[in-house]
This record gives C-alpha cells, structure tokens and sequence, in this order.
C-alpha cells in the first residue's frame, strides 16, 4: 500500500512539475512575474510569493459587496483537490504582519474535484471555478485579496496568489437579478489559516478542516476524502499564523461537538457556476445542511441558478414538453435522474428532481461531448492537455460531514 502511493506521488510530480496552478481571476498582483510554484517552504515568500514586482498592479478588480465574483484558475497540476481560503487584508502591500479576514472557505474540490491531476499543461484552464461575494462586513475601500490553497496529494505544501481589490456599494436588484445571496451574520472575520510553511504540517490526503473556517463554507469535495471534525488542521507549532487547533473562532466542527467558538456556528454555502448543480444529501452517512440561525443561501427547493442566467422559473406548458428545443436545450420531465444533456459542446444541463434544469454554459476554453449521457465528459479546447477522462462527480454541502 506505501508502495503504491509512493508510486503515486512521484507520478504525479513527475507529470506535472511546472504546470502547478495559478489564479486568473481575479487579476493578481505582478501578473507577468508570478510563477505557479506553491510558497517557499520556510515562509520566505510568505504573503504573496514576495518578489521583485510583486504588487504591481496589472488591473484592478472592482467588486461590489453582494455581487457574485468568481474565482479561476489555469493549470493541471491540482494534487487531488484540497481546501481553499478566500481572504481580504487592507494593506495593498501585505507582510507577515498583515491582518487577514476570511470570507470564504472551501473544504474539499479546490481547486478541482479531481482524484489526482487535470493534466501537464500550465497554460490549461481549470474546468472549474468558484462563485463568492464581498459580505456585507467588509466596508468600501481598497483591499489586497488572498486565495490561499492546501493541496491534499504531494509534498505538503501552501500556495498563495494575491490580487488587487477596490471594494464598492452593491446594488440590492443586481444581487437578486444574478444569484442568491448570503446575509453575513456577523462583522467579524476570522484570520487566515497558515500551515506547511510555518512549522505546523498538514495531513496528507485528506481535504482539511479550516479551525476557524468563518460563516461561509462550501463543500465541493468527495465526503470521503473530507478530514474528521475532530482532526487538527495541521500538527506542530507554528512560527507565525495561526495554529491547526479549532480552540477560538468559527468552527466547521461546531454541529459536531454541539458548540462553537466565538462567532456563529452554522454554515453557508454557495454554487459554482460552472459545475453542476449543488445537491443537498442525506445519504451515506452525509447529513442533510442544518443551519442554527439565519438560512443558508440555498434554502429553496428549486435548483440554484448560473450567474447571468434567468431566475424565472418554467411556465406549465413548458414543464409538460420534454422535447428538445431548436438549440437542443430539453425542457420538463426527464428520466434517469442524474443524467447529463451537453448542448453543442458549449453548454449542458442535468436531470434533477425529474426536470431538466436550465443550461449552464461550459468553463471558457473547454468543451462537452455533445448528447445525452450518464456522465459529463469534458475536454480542453486548442490546449495540449485533454481532461476527456474527467467525470463531475456529486457535491454535497452541509452544516457538517461525518467521514
């Protein structure tokens, strides 16, 4: 068994040693010097991937709080997934003082849901991306944003790319017009976790808990793959950044142990606008979401919606036709539930509480194999790498995952 994940792990470094992943969107800081090696492992770059340029500012990425933002990437190299971090600071030119609010987390599925590997092309888009808004906590101004990455197969390592931000009033109508949105519960943010560059080691293989994860979490992982609430985040003692312990702050073990720490302990989550539908479950052990005080985002029953799609919902006729229409798209009842539908290659809906959910448009540089099938086949378009093998597999969210 040490044999074979050993083989394992020197396969996948061998394949893919320069095509690790960096962030495109948002637009980082010093985008023509910023390599996609993950950081130095005694902190030396730390934040940021310190170097000559590092914050020259390319674009800046204006986002309005409340508005749907996304979060992209390029390359193959995605180490099985792992757990994510989206992160705000009011230094434009941050440093190991710096102060870090969470505004997000994402356990498991980051930046892939992916068993290994996407492929050896650095250039490559990620077929997946992440939606997240700028809460209502955060005040208007300028801010550095941090995406912070904890791979869950290979060298225990911490990636960071950082991105410049002006924060602006959102406009209540754009916000209901695009997604649902997450009511902040709370103007305190917990800070940025720091591991495998500090002292403090993460677990290999597992998609980690974040010890103080704050009131927006997403689970895109396989439940399997998702650490035991009770496990430390990283074990050691850190030399700077917080430790791996879940003793302050909000907690996504706090549904677990029946309590939780200084802030709320439900949780919220949001969709992707490029994967398939979230899906709650009860199954196999994996709780169906609980929340202990405001609704979490995806409270109604209806499948959550793409950005920039319709939120109408189908007139009768058109729920009672499940023929296909002029671009392929189908419409009303479908059988069997889960099944896939790519429209043209562009574009794919799915078979969900027996209707066909609206379409979704495929991730900018890739492509479907058109027709209806049982799995969702995904390739590259004019890129060396081929993702055909990938198949999405179900994503499951919740106040808590018992493993």
């Amino acid at each position: 068994m040490m044999l074979a994940k050993s083989f394992l792990i020197a396969a996948l470094g061998a394949s893919v040693a320069n095509a690790h992943m960096i962030m495109t969107q948002p637009v980082p800081y010093g985008k023509d010097s910023l390599t996609n090696s993950p950081l130095d492992a005694q902190g030396g770059d730390f934040p940021c991937k310190l170097r000559t340029g590092t914050y020259d500012i390319s674009q800046e990425n204006v986002m309005a709080i409340g508005d749907v933002q996304q979060l992209r990437f390029q390359g193959g190299a995605t180490h099985g997934g792992g757990s994510c971090q989206i992160s705000l600071t009011e230094d434009r030119a941050p440093s190991k003082s710096s102060t870090w609010k969470v505004i997000k987390s994402i356990e498991g599925g980051c930046p892939a849901n992916a068993d290994g590997n996407l492929g050896s092309d650095a250039s490559a888009a990620d077929p997946y991306h992440f939606n997240f808004t700028i809460p209502d906590g955060i005040a208007t101004g300028k801010y550095t944003l941090a995406w912070t990455w904890f791979n869950r197969i290979g060298n225990r390592e911490m990636y960071m790319n950082c991105a410049p931000v002006t924060v602006t009033t959102g406009t209540s109508s754009k916000r209901s017009a695009e997604a649902p949105v997450i009511e902040q519960r709370s103007s305190s943010f917990p800070p940025m976790f720091v591991a495998n560059i500090n002292g403090c080691t993460t677990k290999e293989g597992v998609d980690i808990r974040f010890p103080q994860p704050g009131n927006v979490v997403e689970y895109d992982g396989n439940p399997t793959n998702l650490a035991p609430a009770s496990d430390a985040a990283c074990s050691g003692t850190p030399t700077f950044g917080g430790s791996g312990d879940t003793g302050s702050g909000t907690s996504s073990s706090g549904s677990d142990s029946g309590s939780s720490g200084s802030g709320s302990g439900s949780v919220a989550s949001s969709t992707s606008a490029v994967s398939p539908p979230i899906e709650t479950s009860s199954q196999a052990g994996v709780p169906a979401p609980t929340s202990t005080s405001t609704p979490a985002e995806t409270t109604a029953p209806s499948v959550p919606q793409p950005v920039g799609s319709s939120t109408t919902s189908a007139s009768p006729s058109e729920s009672s036709s499940s023929d296909s229409s002029s671009s392929g798209s189908l419409t009303g009842s479908c059988s069997p539930e889960g099944s896939w539908n790519c429209i043209a290659g562009s574009s794919f809906q799915r078979c969900a509480n027996g209707q066909w959910t609206p379409s979704q448009q495929m991730a900018a540089g890739t492509q479907c194999t058109a027709g209806k099938s049982s799995d969702l086949s995904i390739s590259a378009i004019k890129a060396a790498r081929a993702v055909s093998g990938l198949r999405f597999r179900k994503r499951f969210i919740g106040a808590s995952h018992h493993v």
